[in-house]
């Protein structure tokens, strides 16, 4: 299982791109985590279509995170490519996995394009469900500080990740993931009373150091957003907080999502044993050791 990072810069980044990576597992399928506005041009860069994308994941609706997704869509829906049918001539939806709380801005933000379908007598039928195989999750944890859902467990085609509720901005729904990276019935698998071996990548969150903490034991690798910029009204993961982390958490970090400022905190941030997300980038998640 490995993960490629198409863009690592944050939301205003120009030279490291806005968020999107891909995840390859073990059966071949490859899937997205999120889908910034630059994705499209990150992924042709790299010679992949969307029609090798075996599915999306989305932490949250924000720009730099979905804007993207459109295209994708779009793409999706109206074109062949790879020897895959268009969705309207008849071929796969991709898939889509994220928290309902999540999907529900998903549709919102979207659904002003995607509601417009080739149907002359009802042009407005499109749904979510038009361009994308939705799946449910499997499990669902109760609520807690929101009225959502605490977290919510997915297993789809040899992908198992749960969705968890963290602190972005407030009030908005916006999810850690938490991806299982030991094979289905091992000792810690999902035929196991143990909790599986995951590599944990953060979306948008302030540092939570009690669920790092917890989940540290079982975590190969953490991707981490991080911002050098210190505000009131903190909503990324601020490197002051990163650094105050115990250093077996902070030799797991991969830091992600930061501006264009990177080199000049870059010589600090890995003498305090972090490592530096950048483009093109190959990740073994279940070694939590780079490979490119």
């Amino acid at each position: 299982m490995t993960l490629r990072f198409f863009g690592a810069g944050g939301a205003f980044s120009r030279k490291y791109g806005t968020t999107c990576s891909g995840i390859t597992l073990r059966n071949g399928h490859r899937w997205l985590i999120d889908c910034g506005r630059q994705a499209p041009d990150q992924l042709h860069a790299a010679g992949v279509s969307w029609h090798d994308i075996e599915g999306q994941i989305i932490t949250h609706v924000h720009g730099d995170h979905t804007f993207g997704l459109e295209d994708f869509a779009f793409s999706r829906f109206f074109h062949s490519d790879r020897g895959i049918d268009s969705v309207r001539d008849g071929g796969p939806r991709p898939k889509l996995v994220c928290h309902r709380a999540v999907r529900e801005e998903v549709w919102q933000t979207m659904a002003a394009a995607l509601r417009y379908v080739p149907d002359p007598e009802s042009p407005t039928s499109g749904r979510l469900e038009t361009y994308f195989e939705v799946i449910e999750p499997s499990k669902v944890e109760p609520p807690a500080a929101m009225p959502w859902s605490r977290a919510e467990h997915f297993a789809v085609g040899g992908l198992r990740m749960v969705a968890r509720d963290t602190e972005h901005v407030p009030g908005k729904p916006s999810t850690s993931l938490e991806i299982a990276v030991d094979e289905p019935g091992d000792a810690t698998g999902s035929d196991s009373m143990v909790a599986p071996k995951i590599a944990w990548w953060s979306g948008d969150v302030t540092v939570m150091p009690d669920l790092l903490a917890e989940l540290e034991p079982r975590t190969s690798v953490f991707f981490h957003d991080c911002t050098f910029t210190e505000y009131p009204g903190q909503v990324h993961g601020s490197f002051q907080a990163l650094e105050a982390l115990p250093e077996v958490i902070r030799r797991k970090i991969v830091l992600m999502h930061h501006e264009d400022d990177l080199e000049e905190h870059r010589a600090r941030a890995e003498a305090l044993g972090f490592r530096i997300a950048l483009p093109g980038q190959v990740y073994d998640l279940v070694t939590g050791q780079r490979l490119e």
